[in-house]
């Protein structure tokens, strides 16, 4: 497909770009929906990025380790940034750490970054799912219809495309369900957007990892989906619950009827 893209004289990777470009929108929309919630743009911004540096450096420096008998022997493949030369999981705890830091240094609601975050994480989802088809990284079932698409030679459904619409509506899904005053719902709500997208878009791939008899995307998608919707039931339930608060009656001004009748008897 595209492995790579031409920018004028320079021909650039398309993987390292729609990454970028999946943390620079990814972030801007975080900071968009932050603002609902009466977050500071600056301090989603700020949070998110020392968020993501911590996780490079901790990533990477964890493989050098975790590997050191070979780039010992080879120094120069330490700069080499590579997508195999990091450590998903440690740089994952490193990035929740860094992040949970900043909130407590600056008094931030854990809840609310949480919710902007979330709402970030469908547009980059969307960006790198882009990313997916024009790479090839993920490919679908052979198909006869009008928006099937060309792959060496045989018309297949877009199944990353799939993903990538279902994760941009979802945004708009979110944005119109959400309450600013339960952060904790929207949480919940790409939580049950984004199992539906992998239940749905998964159906149609054809390279994607099974686990059994199903793919795995689906199957965590069928969870996730049945997580976030018992704890929406349970949330509402909730809510339905607790007391409403009683308006006090207004006070009678002087001069009014109910206070000339007072003084008149």
């Amino acid at each position: 497909m595209y492995q790579a893209l031409p920018f004028g004289p320079v021909t650039l990777p398309t993987g390292p770009i729609f990454a970028m470009l999946a943390v620079f929108l990814g972030l801007e929309t975080a900071g968009r929906f932050g603002r609902r919630l009466g977050l500071r743009t600056d301090d989603v911004w700020n949070t998110g990025l020392l968020a993501l540096l911590a996780g490079l450096i901790v990533a990477r420096l964890w493989n050098v380790l975790q590997f050191w008998y070979v780039y010992s022997a080879e120094p120069t493949l330490i700069v080499s940034l590579r997508p195999s030369g990091f450590s998903l999981w440690p740089g994952l705890v490193a990035a929740v750490i860094a992040a949970y830091a900043y909130m407590l240094r600056h008094a931030l609601s854990p809840r609310k970054i949480a919710a902007s975050f979330a709402v970030g994480f469908l547009m980059a989802a969307g960006i790198l799912a882009v990313s997916d088809y024009l790479t090839g990284a993920i490919q679908g079932l052979p198909s006869d219809l009008p928006w099937a698409r060309p792959y060496f030679g045989e018309m297949q459904h877009p199944a990353a495309l799939y993903r990538a619409v279902g994760y941009l509506l979802s945004i708009v899904f979110v944005w119109l369900a959400s309450d600013p005053q339960r952060p904790g719902r929207t949480i919940w709500l790409v939580g049950l957007s984004t199992g539906v997208v992998l239940m749905v878009a998964d159906a149609f791939g054809s390279n994607l990892p099974v686990t059994g008899s199903f793919r795995t995307g689906q199957m965590v998608g069928l969870a996730l989906a049945l997580i976030s919707a018992a704890a929406l039931a349970i949330g509402e339930f909730r809510a339905a619950r607790q007391p409403q608060p009683v308006e006090a009656a207004p006070a009678a001004v002087e001069g009014s009827p109910a206070v000339d009748s007072a003084e008149g008897g």
